[in-house]
């Protein structure tokens, strides 16, 4: 559901830009445009809609899991949180939006007014977004702009390819402007995107063992035909009265959009998956993606890290979908035979995805052998000297393994898997699971469970392994609890107001497992409404 509101988000930002903008340009400058006042009202309240998607499940949370009446969660939501923030903000834009589309005037200055309401929902829109959250103010600039730039590239392109009168009858005066738009817009998406992928994708290379990272490079490689046709159609539109291409321009116009668009919808797909900010600590509960196993040798073990290392076999699959970029480009440009440009760059995509993905190779990183002669030593190391740590809670297991749950600058709350040897402890990488967010000592209970498919976490002769724990400060008389999953219900004691309970299965359980808060009697003194898993490694 949150995928395909993200895309009609970004079609319905694409839409209003591109018709806005359009609308601000001189007649004897652009095509003739013909949209429906009644498609324009759609698309202009499809944002705010679009926006409400991601709040309603925040607010659901809200009232299914922390008992907080309806009206209370949506008062927070909307005033507290960016996403419920920019969704009411986007809502009274778009309602003034439609006050003025219903006017007939055609005065410059409403017309310029409507294209600025347009420009405030897309900075609301980058409010919205994970990298303003994860960042601040430099993940919103860089998302807004990256949004901003995208629509005033695509959005005329949808306009022109499907709402045109055809043949243009001024080409060259249209693209006198919308060439050099474009070319400032891809590079501006181009800047923003390196910047936004410096916050959440660190590990570029890395990041293909995840779907996440699998997605960015395919999204990456596929703008590189929407760069091309960009290219072809600037060129076209100052000769189409010479060279007679005036009806290949419709379909080629067409098939950019529809690139545009799929690119689109790889992105909406890709906000929903978790971001690799940490890609082995995402491994621990995110699975290997079958895509990069399809062109590995061996199998990726646990710890090991992808490292770029070109070889003959993808230096030629790369020179090979090098040369077909530059055919298809060039069949775009000498012949009317659109589908062949077309065809000549849909295989040069796969055959690059190809060379990089063989290109590819798993490499072992460096462990900490280092024998720690306590597991808060152990567990102090992979932190600064400034921090503070309080071990909670530690328990053993088979294997030589045992975890512990402790707070970090009375803040996070953090359950770790350390490896107990003979002279002491040793760290395992990536074996940390976060409760973060607020802070853990300003709330009454703040529980959560992760479901783990791989690392340190996971049981190897099952499929999931589900780890829940938290802390409980109110009630009191809590003396443990008793977690009710769809395979079986488990008790797991207190200790300092903090447990941990680790169990596998093959089954996927449902999300929904409440948890008993029990006094030393077994009575039952509160029942803590769970209706979610966690599928990352941080979690608030």
């Amino acid at each position: 559901m949150t995928e395909v509101s993200n895309l009609l988000l970004f079609i319905a930002l694409l839409f209003l830009t591109g018709y806005h903008l359009l609308d601000v340009i001189p007649d004897q400058r652009r095509p003739r445009i013909h949209v429906s006042k009644r498609v324009l009202l759609v698309m202009t309240f499809l944002v705010p809609l679009a926006l409400l998607v991601p709040v309603t499940k925040v607010v659901t949370v809200l009232v299914q899991q922390f008992q907080v009446g309806w009206f209370e969660a949506i008062y927070t939501v909307f005033l507290t949180y960016s996403a419920g923030q920019a969704a009411f903000y986007s809502l009274l834009i778009a309602s003034i939006l439609v006050v003025l589309t219903l006017k007939t005037s055609e005065e410059l200055p409403l017309i310029i007014c409507k294209f600025i309401l347009v420009l405030l929902l897309i900075g609301l829109s980058g409010w919205a977004s994970h990298a303003a959250s994860l960042t601040g103010i430099s993940g919103f600039l860089s998302n807004s702009i990256h949004l901003l730039a995208t629509s005033l590239w695509i959005g005329p392109l949808l306009m022109v390819a499907w709402f045109a009168k055809h043949p243009m009858e001024n080409p060259a005066a249209f693209a006198a402007w919308y060439s050099p738009l474009a070319a400032l817009s891809v590079g501006a998406i181009t800047l923003t995107g390196f910047l936004l992928m410096g916050n959440i994708v660190p590990e570029y290379v890395n990041s293909w063992m995840i779907t996440y990272g699998q997605l960015l490079v395919i999204k990456h490689i596929l703008f590189v035909p929407l760069l091309l046709f960009g290219f072809r159609h600037s060129l076209l539109l100052r000769r189409i009265k010479k060279h007679g291409h005036a009806r290949s321009m419709k379909s080629s116009f067409r098939m950019e959009s529809v690139i545009a668009v799929f690119i689109l919808a790889v992105t909406a797909f890709m906000t929903e998956q978790t971001p690799p900010h940490e890609v082995i600590q995402t491994l621990q509960t995110e699975q290997i993606s079958p895509l990069i196993q399809l062109f590995l040798n061996q199998p990726i073990l646990v710890n090991q890290t992808l490292q770029f290392d070109l070889n003959t076999s993808s230096s030629i699959l790369l020179v090979a979908g090098l040369f077909l970029f530059i055919g298809g480009m060039f069949i775009l440009l000498q012949s009317h035979k659109v589908w062949g440009g077309l065809a000549g760059f849909l295989i040069a995509s796969i055959l690059v995805y190809s060379g990089l993905m063989v290109s590819a190779t798993p490499e072992d990183t460096v462990i900490d052998d280092t024998v720690y002669e306590t597991d808060y030593d152990a567990i102090k190391a992979s932190y600064s000297e400034e921090t503070e740590i309080a071990i909670l809670k530690q328990e053993e297991l088979e294997s030589n393994r045992q975890m512990v749950v402790y707070t970090v600058n009375d803040s996070d709350l953090v359950a770790q898997m350390i490896e107990v040897t003979s002279d002491g402890f040793k760290r395992l990488p990536a074996s940390m699971l976060t409760i973060g967010g607020t802070a853990i000592t300003d709330e009454e209970q703040k529980i959560r469970t992760f479901r783990v498919q791989n690392g340190n976490w996971h049981h190897d002769a099952y499929d999931y392994t589900y780890v829940t724990f938290g802390m409980i400060r109110q009630p009191e008389d809590v003396a443990r609890v008793q977690i009710h999953y769809e395979g079986g219900s488990y008790i797991a004691e207190l200790e300092a107001n903090v447990f941990i309970n680790t169990t596998s299965s093959n089954e996927l359980w449902n999300d929904q497992h409440p948890i008993d808060f029990l006094s030393d009697d077994g009575t039952v003194i509160e029942t803590y409404a769970r209706e979610v898993m966690e599928e990352g490694v941080y979690c608030h």
